[in-house]
């Protein structure tokens, strides 16, 4: 992928959180040490985030999956679970998206990049270098045709601001190079948490996700954003929080 510089300082002025439908995976990869055997309905939860010029898609859910994965992985989506529908439902196509903030690599975060062609994507350094070439208890989980492709790629190092209220928080552990996102939306602290914290168990309780690089950054990131102040969660896979309407209540 190529590298690009941009300078992006915008106002947020809308939040919508979207689907591209669910994937079934063995509950324990989503929490450390508990639920081996059982198989989940996992949520898939892009969120949209519209400032006064941009248009944000943070994660791009699971796509289509090729023949190996879905031996191990069913994909349960409607029409209306998909990601185009789901955009279409706020106006948008997706050339119509701006930027694409990949909170990590994993198959079921970047299954869509290809669709936005005219976007910008925005993941750690570390991240990108790592799911070219994963350890191999990860590579199963990095799918190299969902996200190497020719497309301009802005890879960032730490704490980034890509608008005013808009900030990417590096919360590594899941992986290498994950990223979590705050939007400061209006009196809401909007924490997308992505695979830091897949569960609302992960946050409550304070319990590290089962497929893990590294367990005490996981920790760690889980505890920096336990720390934010009046938080609104989402958790990329819980399926119990499924409510689109979630952040206009």
């Amino acid at each position: 992928m190529k590298t690009c510089q941009t300078d992006l300082h915008l106002a947020v002025v809308d939040v919508k959180l979207l689907t591209d439908g669910y994937f079934t995976l063995d509950k324990s990869f989503l929490v450390f040490g508990k639920y081996q055997g059982t198989k989940y309905k996992a949520a898939l939860k892009p969120l949209l985030i519209r400032t006064e010029k941009e248009k944000i898609l943070v994660d791009t859910g699971i796509g289509e999956l090729p023949p190996s994965y879905r031996e191990h992985h069913d994909v349960i989506r409607e029409e209306r679970q998909n990601l185009r529908y789901s955009l279409k439902q706020e106006g948008l196509s997706p050339g119509d998206v701006t930027i694409v903030v990949n909170t990590h690599l994993h198959f079921d975060h970047c299954g869509n990049n290809r669709l936005f062609s005219n976007a910008t994507f925005i993941s750690q350094l570390d991240e990108i270098r790592y799911a070219y070439y994963p350890d191999r208890f990860m590579r199963v989980s990095y799918l190299r045709e969902f996200f190497d492709w020719e497309k301009e790629f802005l890879p960032i190092r730490g704490q980034y601001s890509i608008a005013d209220g808009v900030e990417l928080i590096p919360t590594p552990g899941h992986t290498i190079g994950h990223q979590s996102v705050l939007v400061k939306w209006g009196n809401r602290n909007i924490v997308y948490a992505g695979d830091a914290a897949p569960l609302a168990e992960n946050i409550h309780r304070r319990n590290i996700p089962g497929m893990i690089f590294n367990t005490a950054q996981g920790l760690e990131s889980i505890d920096r954003l336990r720390g934010i102040v009046d938080p609104i969660y989402i958790y990329s896979h819980d399926n119990e929080q499924s409510d689109l309407d979630i952040l206009r209540t």
